[in-house]
């Protein structure tokens, strides 16, 4: 561990040192910059610029992105790219700061009004990227997300993985695989749009009073819809956290939001296809979510986990937590 840690120092003071040369390219002390949030991806903000860097040296993906924001629609609410460019392998990206905080850090002190505002709005800008023209989008996003797989055998070799590993039992591979037989036949008659690919209030601005930007399109894809769709419903109906229990007001809230949710997700869950891809897209994220949780240490905890809770409640339930959701719509 300390040669990985000492790893993680280096590249961490190299994308800095990368950062640092940006704020002054542009006249901007990088010592009153503040590091913001990112995961594969180091931001700095300061006297109106934000400034993010590729964590890893030869990645393409922040330049792909900035050629992509050109044709969203000024409703995405994405910042404006004042500059892109490399310095010492890493690729960084310029943009005009937009005023706000990332979504996720206001959710706990959001009432459940305004939550249930941020995230129609947030549905709202996605859906503006949905309209992009596919053609357009295609050569300017990814030719495929690293949390979705590409064929069935690649999905289903993930869940073997997780069976070999004792994680889902025999009856839990067969359910979840049947799921997944029924996505990859609904897939190819599928309309495809620009989703965002990592759609979360993790990748959004809020600036008080409303949803300001949509962020991050470094995993966009032209796919089905009900790949960003996923993402939305699991905000509303995902498991709430172990050993949480919420009072009769939060829960309450809960069940605005999921209508409010429901309502929003109505139009894409038509048919029996269009579950099939929701079930699909959820199935393959959680898989992925769980594969990279269970390569840390502390694996032995898996069952509290977010990712093998969604697995487990969709191998044993129609639906799984979606259940009520999909119930909604009849």
């Amino acid at each position: 561990m300390p040669g990985a840690a000492q790893d993680a120092a280096a590249r961490a003071a190299d994308t800095a040192a990368v950062a640092a040369e940006v704020f002054h390219r542009h006249g901007i002390d990088f010592a009153a910059a503040r590091r913001a949030g990112g995961r594969t991806n180091a931001t700095w903000l300061g006297g109106g610029l934000a400034v993010r860097v590729a964590g890893a040296a030869g990645s393409a993906d922040l330049r792909r992105e900035a050629r992509l924001s050109a044709v969203l629609p000024p409703e995405v609410g994405y910042p404006r790219v004042l500059e892109t460019g490399t310095t010492r392998g890493h690729q960084w990206v310029a943009m005009a700061r937009i005023d706000g905080v990332g979504l996720e850090d206001a959710w706990p002190d959001l009432d459940w009004d305004r939550r249930i505002t941020a995230v129609r709005q947030l549905w709202a800008r996605a859906r503006a990227a949905h309209r992009v023209d596919a053609a357009t989008a295609a050569p300017l996003a990814r030719s495929r997300n690293p949390f979705y797989a590409q064929t069935p055998d690649e999905a289903a070799e993930s869940l073997l993985r997780l069976h070999a590993a004792q994680v889902l039992t025999d009856q839990e591979l067969k359910r979840l695989s049947d799921a997944l037989d029924r996505y990859w036949a609904a897939l190819p008659g599928a309309p495809r749009v620009l989703n965002h690919g990592d759609f979360s209030p993790v990748n959004a601005l809020w600036n008080g009073s409303e949803v300001v930007s949509l962020l991050d399109f470094e995993f966009a894809v032209v796919a089905p819809v009900q790949l960003d769709l996923n993402e939305l419903i699991k905000i509303a109906y995902a498991p709430p956290e172990p050993g949480t229990a919420p009072g009769p007001a939060d829960e309450a809230g809960r069940r605005r939001l999921q209508e409010a949710v429901t309502g929003l997700a109505r139009p894409f869950l038509r048919t029996e296809a269009d579950i099939a891809l929701l079930m699909g897209h959820s199935i393959q994220l959680e898989t992925w979510g769980l594969e990279r949780e269970l390569a840390k240490p502390g694996r032995e905890a898996y069952a509290q986990w977010e990712p093998y809770r969604m697995l487990v409640a969709a191998a044993h339930t129609d639906g799984g937590y979606y259940a009520p959701l999909l119930e909604a719509l009849n």
